[in-house]
């Protein structure tokens, strides 16, 4: 039975593609702490894990998803399908400067053009406050926003 970091590791993780003992034996005690607390988790909990993970960025450890996931059920998100419909995005930071980055995005991505002399003039947080709040709802999480449908 392997004893060490880094004789767990490898036989945790035998045909990775990085050579296990350049790697810090702290990062190596990291993901297999992160595996162990991933395998004891319901199928359904991991496909929820699973696509926070490929949706977001700055959720990246087991407390963190966990925190994340308490959070996302007081909006009634139980399971990844219910994520996958609802999610429209993450973004760094907080605040009302969010809010006008993520409304002059969606308008973009809906394919709407925005004549480049006038694109300036329009002020993307009225555009959020008065066109798209009711159809969102925002989670500020550990320094980052992230938009969810309401429909």
């Amino acid at each position: 039975m392997p004893t060490s970091v880094l004789e767990r590791y490898r036989a945790a993780f035998p045909d990775g593609n990085v050579d296990a003992a350049v790697l810090s034996e702290k990062f190596m005690k990291s993901r297999l702490d992160f595996a162990d607390w991933y395998d004891n988790k319901s199928e359904d909990e991991q496909e929820l894990i699973d696509e926070i993970s490929d949706r977001t960025s700055f959720i990246i450890d087991e407390d963190e998803y966990d925190e994340f996931i308490d959070v996302l059920d007081g909006y009634g998100i139980f399971d990844a399908s219910q994520f996958e419909d609802a999610f429209a995005g993450e973004w760094e930071g907080t605040g009302e400067r969010i809010y006008a980055e993520f409304s002059e995005d969606l308008i973009e991505q809906c394919g709407y053009s925005i004549e480049q002399f006038i694109a300036n003039c329009i002020d993307w947080e009225l555009v959020w406050y008065s066109a798209l709040r009711d159809a969102y709802y925002v989670i500020e999480f550990k320094g980052n926003t992230y938009f969810f449908c309401t429909y």
